[in-house]
């Protein structure tokens, strides 16, 4: 009976960590910075940091001093007539801030802008080699499974 009950909560605090940790983001500011990214706890603190660097290329981003919730999120600038990255940032931010959408200043109008957002833990850089939500998902159901045939 306990080896069951143990093993019911070791499923438990699986699933449930992951859903308590706060969100950590990869963050860098440079096309050379974020070949190798550190990583960073989502705080207001770091999603004002974010803000300030985006008002460093765009003329309309909000000012939002305290937040919940944040997103993770991959800016890539490049020129548009060769295609080199001349600004990359990776880094947290205030959800009610529409990063994709934000207008350019007017001196790098010329640039292309590659945008993707998300919402779980280190999903900002390239995906391949990561554990995403769906890694977790099936490692849990598979723990179920197991669980409930102990149980039967």
């Amino acid at each position: 009976m306990w080896k069951k009950v143990i093993l019911g909560l070791v499923l438990v605090t699986f699933v449930g960590l992951q859903l308590v940790h706060s969100l950590t983001c990869y963050s860098c500011n440079t096309p050379q910075s974020c070949r190798n990214p550190s990583r960073e706890e989502c705080t207001d603190y770091t999603a004002n940091k974010t803000s300030s660097w985006l008002s460093t290329i765009h003329s309309d981003v909000p000012q939002i001093s305290h937040s919940n919730k944040f997103r993770c999120m991959n800016l890539t600038y490049a020129l548009n007539s060769n295609n080199v990255i001349t600004n990359e940032f990776l880094g947290c931010y205030h959800p009610a801030i529409d990063v994709c959408e934000l207008r350019l200043n007017i001196s790098y109008s010329v640039f292309r802008r590659y945008c993707r957002t998300c919402d779980y833990n280190l999903c900002n850089r390239n995906p391949a080699g990561t554990f995403s939500k769906s890694t977790y998902t099936i490692v849990a159901s598979v723990m179920a499974l197991l669980l409930t045939k102990f149980w039967a």
